[in-house]
């Protein structure tokens, strides 16, 4: 008997990927885990995302490992927008398309005539998709923006997290802002989806980096719009012992989190075998920074003795929380990584055995592809446009032109 051909969720589904860098990007690469099919549109010159490890700032290695994770699975055509006749064919796509996805700043998208406005009269149940900056509207609607200026420092998370106003303050690394913006990109466009199944009709969604950032800030954003003061941060905030960083024997470290202090301390003392701290009384529930100093040195002393990963088989089963400070180096070799396919395996004719950060959340009985690698600039452009019914003659006229992109074999 024939085996039947395994289909995905999202199966069918067609998007067009018209967006840079990482954020709009990623919310497509999430669609196409599911098994969307995803054409990537960029010029000949690529998504800048391509040059981001060779700005001297990125550790270089044999591929573009940015890229890789963010441009899997996809299809690349490129088309040079400027250009009528390239227009005309990425409107072709779209008219076949369940989505549209663009991060172009708005000035640019008026210029290519790629606007919602220009767009979906061509395809009433397209779902356009717009990633901004700053949002749609207000006097910061068409400035340029990367998620460590409009998500990290616009937010107020790049001041909160420096230990005083003092301190340097510190930089988001790579896709910090944008993949949890581009999940709420993803959120959006399948609740349209969703509406569509309802109503027959697509919608325009959008998101911002701005907006996304004082979702993540929300807390103490929260409490200034309630008139709540914030002491001055002429110094460090001191950390109570119970929720702070301690290192070990091998130089790593590792973070108490014991905020439910009255049933924690007791069992942190039974299994570090310290019951001279309850009979000292070295901490009072009553008044929780009383001998803050003395239990952190005591605790500190005791952590010290052992390595991290006698630490973390120590503390793994006793009720105590706590959390390893991970280093990029290890997730490879962490079994929790492995066991919830966090990391999954992505096909790649450069590398064997390959793993790529897989999109953080599963649906039952719903299956991912088999994740294959990132496409080279213009890939599958002579493909897409087969498909599409152009014979060779038109597709070498229109290479000629600068139209369109393919790499040679």
């Amino acid at each position: 008997m024939k085996e039947q051909k395994k289909t995905h969720l999202l199966s069918g589904i067609k998007v067009i990927d018209a967006a840079s860098f990482i954020a709009g990007p990623s919310a497509a690469t999430i669609m196409s885990d599911y098994g969307a099919e995803v054409i990537k549109v960029e010029p000949q010159t690529g998504d800048s995302l391509r040059n981001l490890i060779t700005n001297g700032r990125m550790p270089e290695g044999p591929e573009n490992y940015c890229w890789e994770l963010t441009s899997r699975n996809k299809k690349s055509i490129s088309l040079n927008l400027k250009d009528q006749k390239a227009h005309e064919i990425l409107i072709d796509l779209i008219k076949e398309a369940d989505v549209f996805i663009t991060n172009m700043p708005f000035p640019v998208r008026k210029k290519l005539n790629i606007t919602a406005k220009d767009i979906r009269p061509h395809n009433s149940k397209l779902v356009y998709a717009s990633l901004t900056g700053y949002g749609e509207v207000g006097p910061d609607a068409d400035r340029t923006a990367y998620d460590s200026v409009a998500w990290w420092a616009r937010s107020g998370l790049m001041d909160f997290v420096r230990p005083s106003n003092n301190s340097p303050v510190a930089w988001s690394t790579p896709g910090m802002g944008d993949h949890p913006t581009g999940m709420a990109l993803y959120g959006a466009i399948m609740t349209a989806l969703f509406k569509r199944e309802r109503t027959g009709e697509g919608s325009e969604v959008s998101t911002s980096l701005m907006a996304n950032g004082a979702w993540a800030n929300g807390v103490f954003i929260q409490a200034a719009l309630m008139d709540i003061e914030f002491p001055e941060r002429s110094e460090p905030v001191p950390r109570h012992p119970f929720y702070d960083f301690y290192q070990t024997k091998d130089n790593r470290e590792f973070a108490l989190g014991m905020i439910n202090s009255r049933i924690e301390w007791p069992k942190l003392v039974e299994i570090l075998n310290r019951a001279d701290w309850l009979d000292r009384n070295l901490f009072d529930f009553d008044d929780a920074f009383q001998n803050a100093d003395i239990l952190r040195k005591e605790l500190s002393e005791e952590f010290r003795r052992r390595t991290l990963k006698e630490i973390d088989n120590l503390l793994r089963s006793s009720g105590v929380t706590y959390g390893v400070l991970g280093r990029t180096t290890d997730h490879k070799y962490d079994k929790q990584f492995i066991e919830t396919k966090t990391l999954v395996p992505l096909k790649h004719d450069s590398f064997d055995n390959l793993l790529t950060v897989n999109s953080p959340f599963v649906i039952e009985d719903e299956n991912k592809i088999d994740f294959i690698r990132a496409p080279k600039v213009g890939e599958h452009t002579k493909e897409i446009l087969d498909t599409m019914g152009y014979e060779e003659t038109k597709l070498d006229e229109l290479k000629n032109s600068n139209s369109i992109y393919w790499p040679e074999e």
